[in-house]
């Protein structure tokens, strides 16, 4: 099975790195492609450069980056349908950030059905789209909830369509993280690896398996 190297403790956890034919959903995790170009839907305008070096990412990566910045529910499913006709053997992977925080905002009752028949649509774009030119798709996710209570937004659909799924959990300790694998094709479920965020990317502590 095709995977692409993160260069990352993510790697040990996928056996390789993300399934080049299949959407990876991360709540939430930004993704760095060397060689090939990115695509890169910002929806919450919060990529940052500093932490784009933290993770490995140089000014010569950043060139390689297209960006789409969408500041609406309406522009962020128009823009979807516009990745499509971008494809070109140049590009190595594509990245959502987040692919559900706009759509929080325009969920209500009257608005229900219709906001989730959008968001299906736009998982089966990116879903075609990774399936035909065998690159990875990475979409961020978010939670709500408290304490053990969470559930992931857009459960149902999210699930549905996402061959991959990683929670990310903070830890006590400053810039420490948990990823969790809850969904794979051929890795277990409930495999934890650990990592500190550090100025020269993610480190692996030590702790992998599952707890």
């Amino acid at each position: 099975m095709m995977r692409l190297q993160t260069n990352s403790p993510m790697d040990k956890l996928l056996d390789g790195g993300f399934e080049k034919d299949a959407i990876t959903n991360v709540y939430a995790l930004s993704c760095i492609n060397h060689g090939k170009k990115a695509v890169y839907m910002d929806t919450e305008g919060s990529f940052s450069a500093e932490r784009f070096g933290q993770l490995g990412g140089t000014e010569k990566d950043l060139k390689n980056i297209i960006f789409m910045d969408v500041h609406s529910w309406e522009e962020q499913c128009r823009e979807m349908k516009g990745i499509e006709g971008m494809m070109r053997d140049d590009i190595g992977i594509i990245v959502v950030d987040s692919i559900v925080s706009l759509y929080r905002l325009e969920m209500d009752d009257k608005k229900f059905g219709e906001v989730n028949r959008q968001l299906a649509t736009q998982y089966s774009i990116l879903s075609r789209i990774t399936r035909k030119h065998k690159i990875p798709v990475l979409v961020t996710n978010q939670i709500y909830g408290t304490g053990e209570q969470t559930e992931i937004t857009s459960r149902t659909i999210a699930k549905y369509w996402s061959k991959t799924m990683i929670e990310l959990k903070r830890s006590d300790r400053e810039n420490m993280r948990s990823a969790i694998l809850r969904k794979h094709r051929s890795m277990p479920e409930g495999l934890k690896i650990d990592f500190e965020i550090t100025k020269s990317g993610l480190k692996e502590t030590g702790k992998f398996g599952i707890f």
